[in-house]
């Protein structure tokens, strides 16, 4: 047990010591959080961590870094594989890296509501699916937080109008392939760059805008001094803020830790799901209201980008590790009804 207790307290992981005639256990955990802490994930975040210190009364805490204080997303994943860290948060596109597990979720038009966005992230059978596939690198799927609605495309001079427009631009890309394939089925580019980069990058004019959801573009401020002057509304790809912690470690924790740790999780998600409707009405609002444009393609127009994206990216990674048509199938299958087919959030 002493040589257990002492790899922790060097890893810097969980803190270990005996107080009062209980010999109450008390443990601290660190979460790195990539996003800003104004981001609408940090909300569900910093939810989680009250919980936990509430339902143990005080036995256990969960010390939160946000804004990449602790290193990028692929950094402190990598952190958390290796048993540096205890739990990470990023959007899991930052994953691809070190596992396809989740690539799946960024088929585009995979999901057509947010009812089954949250159907299928809360779907049983896909959390041991997927976990069944981060064995191989020691990790588990603990949470999941969205990031707010779908990926939109963003840009700072050009407004795209047509599927025409989409060719020949530069977008910033996260690690994932699929939202570059994305990109390039439009006949743009791809450019990777890390999430704290990103507003440089656009200002500098490496890129001439990126793909992310409406909350990203907000607790990012792009709106401020024309940095992004026009949103389309093409809600074209899915993604989330996925919390993952080192699988050998957790396993290791007291039953009883690790049931405050998951019940919190819970509810802190269940919490997070009514608090990012009303988050992200209020960010649309905001950014028209400091002169973003926001706004839809045509049917038509719209239908072309859709038909080509899904022809040209379901294509070529249907059937790769971690997007088999099998693991397709079951979820879509656990998607169930797109229901009123909105997103939880309105953009009027």
């Amino acid at each position: 047990m002493l040589n257990h207790t002492t790899r922790r307290l060097l890893a810097g992981a969980v803190i270990l010591t005996l107080s009062g005639p209980a010999m109450a256990q008390e443990h601290t955990f660190r979460l790195a959080n990539v996003l800003a802490p104004t981001d609408v994930t940090a909300a569900g975040i910093d939810r989680f961590a009250e919980l936990v210190k509430e339902k143990s009364d005080g036995r256990i805490e969960i010390e939160v870094f946000h804004g990449g204080q602790l290193g990028s997303g692929v950094e402190t994943f990598e952190a958390v594989k290796n048993g540096h860290i205890d739990f990470a948060a990023d959007s899991f596109a930052n994953l691809a890296s070190i596992t396809p597990a989740f690539e799946v979720f960024h088929f585009p038009f995979l999901f057509e509501s947010r009812a089954q966005l949250l159907n299928a992230m809360q779907s049983e059978k896909v959390q041991a699916q997927v976990n069944e596939e981060l064995k191989p690198v020691n990790l588990q799927w603990f949470t999941t937080f969205e990031i707010g609605g779908p990926r939109e495309v963003g840009t700072s001079k050009k407004k795209i109008e047509t599927a025409e427009d989409l060719a020949g631009m530069k977008f910033r890309a996260s690690r994932s392939p699929l939202e570059i394939a994305s990109h390039e089925a439009w006949g743009a580019a791809g450019v990777t760059v890390d999430w704290p980069q990103t507003p440089e990058a656009v200002r500098l004019g490496m890129v001439d805008g990126l793909t992310v959801p409406y909350a990203s573009f907000f607790s990012a401020k792009f709106y401020e001094g024309g940095l992004i002057k026009y949103i389309l509304d093409l809600n074209f790809q899915n993604y989330a803020s996925v919390l993952v912690v080192n699988a050998g470690k957790y396993a290791a924790l007291p039953e009883d830790v690790r049931g405050i740790l998951e019940e919190a999780a819970q509810e802190a998600h269940e919490w997070h799901v009514g608090y990012v409707a009303d988050y992200v009405t209020g960010n649309v609002k905001d950014m028209k209201d400091a002169g973003v444009e926001v706004y839809s393609l045509s049917d038509a127009e719209y239908e072309k980008v859709r038909n080509v994206t899904i022809e040209k990216v379901w294509g070529e990674f249907t059937g790769k590790p971690g997007m088999e048509q099998e693991k397709i199938d079951l979820i879509r299958s656990e998607s169930g009804e797109i229901g009123d087919g909105g997103w939880g959030y309105s953009i009027d």
